[in-house]
């Protein structure tokens, strides 16, 4: 009797072991956004098929601090997973930002292609630093946005250019340019903008109207800088916590939610440009005489950081798999300029 007492114990404690995890997610990206909106629907969903047991408690908006801060509160426990840019995944690998060299990419089948083919490596390289990578995502194409015409690369000298704080690759990309680099957090970056501190950014067009900076400029150069790419990541501790069945239903079904968040994303980038228009915001192209001088700067970015950010291997991997799909000359939808 004692025995069978002493079974019904240890049934009732493992099924009850794992009653319900909220796992505590940090997001730069404002409540109301396309990230967000995706976010609680996949969220909602998790929930129901899990029937409660898991579901995700999401922090928007940067109110867990900026992704600097966010990887600290992970490492500390106080934070189970995130959604980064490639500057805070670029403080836990530093050769993830091979992927943001300016230059780089001309369309989105090469992001995809070679993102996908870099996919095994940065998981090895997140694991050994103690991170499940869940997914890709992305900010998208990058643009200048100032409260000055920017229209060659004489312009740029002088403009007082937000640099993410701790960002070397922006840092050394605007300094090359004759951008005045000024670096915060992105937390600081409207009340800037606001007061003059800083009259230019460098954010996607989706990216400027939710977060508003495009309400304190007045042109965009068409140029495209780079591809902002970003990531989602879980701290191992709090991964390995989940019973087996969930941690492989967990990675099934972020990566199902990151592919929709891109195509979302992309979609939105793009319904982004007439938004502008209807904003007043002033479209400038750079001239043409300045276009090859900026791809000439752009890739000698990639020689500087070289052996700083990344290897010349993992660099060489890179260019490897861009060109493989770029020689096939797909035939895709080509992101406006």
């Amino acid at each position: 009797m004692f025995k069978k007492l002493i079974v019904c114990v240890v049934l009732i404690l493992s099924v009850n072991t794992f009653a319900k995890t909220d796992i505590r997610f940090a997001v730069l990206a404002p409540e109301g956004s396309t990230w967000i909106n995706l976010m609680k629907d996949f969220n909602n969903n998790l929930a129901k098929e899990t029937k409660g047991e898991l579901s995700f408690k999401i922090f928007p908006g940067g109110v867990s601090g900026d992704e600097f801060d966010v990887i600290r509160k992970m490492r500390i426990g106080k934070v189970d997973s995130a959604g980064f840019t490639g500057v805070g995944l670029g403080q836990i690998i530093p050769a993830i930002r091979v992927l943001e060299l300016p230059r780089l990419f001309d369309n989105y089948a090469e992001i995809d292609y070679v993102t996908s083919k870099m996919k095994p490596y940065f998981e090895k390289e997140f694991e050994k630093k103690g991170y499940v990578l869940l997914g890709w995502a992305e900010v998208g194409f990058v643009n200048i946005f100032a409260n000055k015409k920017i229209d060659s690369l004489a312009s740029m000298e002088g403009v007082k250019m937000w640099a993410w704080e701790g960002d070397p690759l922006a840092k050394t990309l605007f300094e090359d340019l004759k951008l005045v680099p000024n670096p915060m957090p992105v937390t600081d970056v409207f009340t800037s903008l606001q007061t003059g501190l800083i009259n230019g950014v460098y954010i996607s067009p989706l990216g400027a109207i939710a977060m508003q900076w495009f309400t304190k400029t007045k042109y965009m150069n068409t140029q495209k800088l780079t591809n902002a790419t970003g990531a989602v990541l879980m701290t191992t501790k709090s991964f390995n916590q989940l019973p087996k069945d969930k941690q492989v239903l967990l990675k099934k079904r972020f990566a199902e939610f990151c592919d929709k968040l891109i195509k979302a994303s992309r979609a939105d980038n793009e319904k982004a440009y007439n938004t502008l228009k209807k904003n007043n915001i002033t479209f400038v192209d750079l001239k043409a005489d300045d276009v090859q001088k900026f791809e000439n700067i752009s890739k000698g970015v990639w020689k500087e950081l070289t052996g700083k950010l990344y290897s010349q291997d993992v660099l060489n991997m890179v260019l490897k798999y861009r060109d493989e799909i770029r020689n096939k000359k797909p035939n895709v939808k080509q992101p406006k300029k």
